[in-house]
């Protein structure tokens, strides 16, 4: 468990300007479906400047363009990989669930994503 006032510098250590050197530099966004299963690769890579603090975490300060929807897509959760191909969860989000046309573009606006501490 960590204390209340620290689950906010733990996320940090992951993701932001501030993340441990044991943490890629490069990380890359893809979607999750509601059994956190990945749907598809963004293909876009994320930047950790691109976060802020937030409670118990991090939110991004910036808009994050993330390609396009494909078909049949469901999104549940949002997750940040270590490779372009996939590779390994480097930590992950859920979303409110949404169902978006083929093709349609997807964002999260500023304050739209955000990272917090969960005890599992």
């Amino acid at each position: 468990m960590i204390g209340d006032l620290y689950k906010s510098k733990a996320i940090q250590a992951v993701i932001g300007p501030a993340h441990s050197n044991v943490i890629p530099e490069v990380l890359w966004g893809g979607f999750l479906d509601g059994s956190g299963a990945l749907i598809a690769m963004t293909g876009i890579r994320v930047r950790h400047d691109a976060f802020t603090t937030a409670t118990d975490g991090v939110t991004n300060s910036v808009r994050l363009d993330c390609g396009v929807a494909g078909t049949g897509w469901t999104i549940a959760g949002f997750a940040l990989f270590d490779a372009a191909s996939g590779g390994a969860i480097v930590l992950s989000a859920s979303v409110t669930s949404v169902s978006p046309a083929v093709d349609e573009p997807l964002a999260f606006a500023p304050g739209g994503l955000t990272f917090t501490y969960a005890e599992v």
